[in-house]
């Protein structure tokens, strides 16, 4: 036994106490190579600040003419693609929003237009170089349409409709637009009404009160 079991140690293999050679022991299996992950790539990000679009032409079209244009050159912007120009229609306002052209993305937004429109009627069209928009004109009660002669309204008509509401309010800017442009005589007395005005005295005789009377020789 003593024989054999030097010979299994010059031959590596070991002996139990039975006496029978043990199974050599199974070679160790190698690790698996790691695998290779791609690098997270950081999301591209679309440009948030936009530049005002503040050169266009407008065209109003003829009397029976549907719609009014308006002609924005931006070149290549028929390059990017088409959800990238989006433009938003309410009855009194449109907003142009073009997104990531040559790394910058443009707006044009105007709500004060010089006559309400049809959302349903109007709508762009993208052009190599440059975007058409038509804003659908509302028709008039004669069959028509809407005049137009400029796009935006020469007064606010937020403010229009607010002064409707307050008939005060409009009365007082009318009486500011008069102090502004009258003489001295004129600024004197609309001075003194608009004070009574703020002091709640204005009108407590039944009328417009004192030196405002004088008004009359002027036409007014």
């Amino acid at each position: 036994k003593r024989v054999e079991e030097s010979r299994a140690k010059m031959e590596g293999v070991e002996i139990t106490g039975s006496g029978e050679a043990a199974p050599p022991a199974a070679a160790p299996v190698p690790a698996p190579a790691p695998t290779p992950v791609a690098a997270a790539v950081a999301p591209v990000v679309p440009s948030q600040n936009y530049t005002t679009i503040d050169k266009y032409a407008f065209d109003a079209g003829g009397y029976n003419s549907p719609t009014v244009s308006i002609y924005i050159a931006l070149p290549n912007v028929g390059s990017i693609p088409r959800e990238n120009v989006t433009c938003e229609f309410s009855p009194s306002s449109f907003d142009l929003i073009v997104r990531d052209l040559g790394g910058k993305s443009y707006r044009l937004v105007n709500d004060n237009l010089e006559n309400d429109i049809v959302p349903e009627k109007s709508k762009i069209l993208v052009k190599a170089d440059k975007i058409v928009i038509k804003l659908g004109k509302k028709k008039t009660e004669y069959g028509g349409h809407d005049h137009w002669s400029q796009l935006t309204a020469k007064k606010d008509k937020k403010k229009k409709a607010a002064d409707a509401a307050n008939p005060a309010a409009g009365i007082m800017d009318l009486m500011k637009e008069m102090y502004d442009s009258g003489d001295d005589n004129m600024k004197r007395m609309i001075g003194e009404t608009m004070q009574k005005q703020r002091e709640g005295k204005l009108g407590a005789d039944g009328g417009m009160g004192g030196d405002l009377g004088g008004m009359g020789d002027m036409g007014l």
